[in-house]
Protein backbone atom coordinates (compact mmCIF):
# COMPACT_ATOMS: atom_id res chain seq x y z
CA UNK A 1 0.00 0.00 0.00
CA UNK A 2 1.28 3.25 -0.89
CA UNK A 3 1.70 6.52 1.38
CA UNK A 4 -0.62 8.24 -0.66
CA UNK A 5 -3.45 5.14 -0.08
CA UNK A 6 -2.57 5.14 3.50
CA UNK A 7 -2.63 8.94 3.51
CA UNK A 8 -6.65 8.73 2.21
CA UNK A 9 -8.21 8.03 5.45
CA UNK A 10 -7.16 11.56 6.63
CA UNK A 11 -8.67 13.32 3.98
CA UNK A 12 -11.71 11.36 4.31
CA UNK A 13 -11.71 12.10 7.92
CA UNK A 14 -11.06 16.13 6.75
CA UNK A 15 -13.66 16.12 4.02
CA UNK A 16 -16.37 14.65 6.89
CA UNK A 17 -15.19 17.41 9.11
CA UNK A 18 -15.98 19.99 6.74
CA UNK A 19 -18.81 18.84 5.80
CA UNK A 20 -20.38 18.31 9.92
CA UNK A 21 -19.66 22.10 9.99
CA UNK A 22 -22.12 22.79 6.64
CA UNK A 23 -24.93 20.67 8.26
CA UNK A 24 -24.27 22.51 11.71
CA UNK A 25 -24.08 25.87 9.76
CA UNK A 26 -27.26 25.23 7.59
CA UNK A 27 -29.06 23.35 10.82
CA UNK A 28 -29.56 26.47 12.72
CA UNK A 29 -32.49 29.82 12.13
CA UNK A 30 -35.06 29.96 10.45
CA UNK A 31 -35.00 26.33 8.65
CA UNK A 32 -33.79 24.45 11.97
CA UNK A 33 -36.65 22.28 13.08
CA UNK A 34 -37.60 24.39 15.92
CA UNK A 35 -39.45 26.66 13.53
CA UNK A 36 -40.85 23.73 11.17
CA UNK A 37 -43.93 24.00 12.99
CA UNK A 38 -44.97 27.29 11.60
CA UNK A 39 -44.16 27.12 8.12
CA UNK A 40 -43.87 23.17 7.45
CA UNK A 41 -46.23 23.40 4.39
CA UNK A 42 -44.23 26.15 2.87
CA UNK A 43 -42.41 24.97 -0.45
CA UNK A 44 -39.14 26.89 0.37
CA UNK A 45 -39.12 25.17 3.49
CA UNK A 46 -39.75 21.75 2.01
CA UNK A 47 -36.91 22.80 -0.31
CA UNK A 48 -34.46 23.67 2.27
CA UNK A 49 -35.02 20.34 4.53
CA UNK A 50 -34.45 18.34 0.88
CA UNK A 51 -31.21 20.26 0.23
CA UNK A 52 -30.26 19.18 4.33
CA UNK A 53 -31.14 15.99 3.39
CA UNK A 54 -28.76 16.36 0.51
CA UNK A 55 -26.10 17.35 2.90
CA UNK A 56 -26.66 14.62 5.48
CA UNK A 57 -26.55 11.96 2.86
CA UNK A 58 -23.26 13.23 1.34
CA UNK A 59 -21.84 13.21 5.00
CA UNK A 60 -23.16 9.50 5.59
CA UNK A 61 -21.45 8.47 2.32
CA UNK A 62 -18.08 9.78 3.34
CA UNK A 63 -18.48 8.73 6.48
CA UNK A 64 -18.98 4.84 5.34
CA UNK A 65 -15.71 5.45 2.51
CA UNK A 66 -13.94 6.83 5.57
CA UNK A 67 -14.82 3.28 7.71
CA UNK A 68 -14.07 1.33 4.89
CA UNK A 69 -10.51 2.85 4.39
CA UNK A 70 -9.58 2.70 8.11
CA UNK A 71 -10.46 -1.20 7.91
CA UNK A 72 -8.45 -1.39 4.59
CA UNK A 73 -5.40 0.15 6.35
CA UNK A 74 -5.78 -1.57 9.63
CA UNK A 75 -6.22 -5.03 7.66
CA UNK A 76 -3.10 -4.22 5.40
CA UNK A 77 -1.47 -3.37 8.89
CA UNK A 78 -2.40 -6.11 10.70
CA UNK A 79 -0.14 -8.03 8.12
CA UNK A 80 2.80 -6.78 9.08
CA UNK A 81 5.41 -8.99 11.00
CA UNK A 82 7.50 -5.86 11.95
CA UNK A 83 5.66 -4.48 15.57
CA UNK A 84 7.86 -0.90 15.33
CA UNK A 85 6.43 -0.52 11.89
CA UNK A 86 2.76 -1.88 12.90
CA UNK A 87 3.12 1.05 15.83
CA UNK A 88 4.43 4.06 13.77
CA UNK A 89 1.86 3.12 10.73
CA UNK A 90 -0.72 2.62 13.04
CA UNK A 91 -0.08 6.36 14.63
CA UNK A 92 0.58 8.12 11.77
CA UNK A 93 -2.37 6.82 9.54
CA UNK A 94 -4.99 5.78 11.64
CA UNK A 95 -4.72 7.98 14.61
CA UNK A 96 -3.64 10.52 12.20
CA UNK A 97 -0.68 11.63 14.89
CA UNK A 98 1.84 14.08 13.56
CA UNK A 99 6.10 12.68 13.27
CA UNK A 100 6.57 14.66 16.14
CA UNK A 101 4.13 13.00 18.51
CA UNK A 102 4.32 9.67 17.39
CA UNK A 103 8.77 9.89 17.67
CA UNK A 104 7.87 10.76 21.47
CA UNK A 105 5.32 8.13 22.01
CA UNK A 106 7.91 5.53 20.42
CA UNK A 107 11.11 7.22 22.04
CA UNK A 108 12.87 8.37 18.82
CA UNK A 109 13.19 11.44 17.10
CA UNK A 110 10.27 12.72 14.85
CA UNK A 111 12.90 12.35 11.69
CA UNK A 112 13.56 8.52 12.16
CA UNK A 113 10.61 7.96 12.93
CA UNK A 114 9.21 8.89 9.84
CA UNK A 115 12.35 7.81 7.77
CA UNK A 116 11.44 3.89 9.09
CA UNK A 117 7.54 4.12 7.90
CA UNK A 118 8.43 5.45 4.63
CA UNK A 119 11.71 2.98 4.10
CA UNK A 120 9.50 -0.01 5.06
CA UNK A 121 6.64 1.83 2.18
CA UNK A 122 9.29 2.00 0.09
CA UNK A 123 10.10 -1.39 -0.33
CA UNK A 124 6.81 -2.66 0.01
CA UNK A 125 5.91 -0.70 -3.52
CA UNK A 126 9.39 -2.33 -4.63
CA UNK A 127 8.71 -5.73 -3.03
CA UNK A 128 5.29 -5.30 -4.61
CA UNK A 129 6.27 -4.52 -8.08
CA UNK A 130 8.72 -7.30 -8.32
CA UNK A 131 6.07 -10.07 -7.85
Amino acid sequence: MSEKELSQYYWLKQEIKIIEDRIIEFGDGVGSTKYNDSIKSTKKMQSIQEKKAELVEQYLEFRLSALEKYLEIERYIETIEDSEIRQLLRLRFLDLMDWSTIGKKLNCDRTTAARKARKFIKMQKVAHKSH
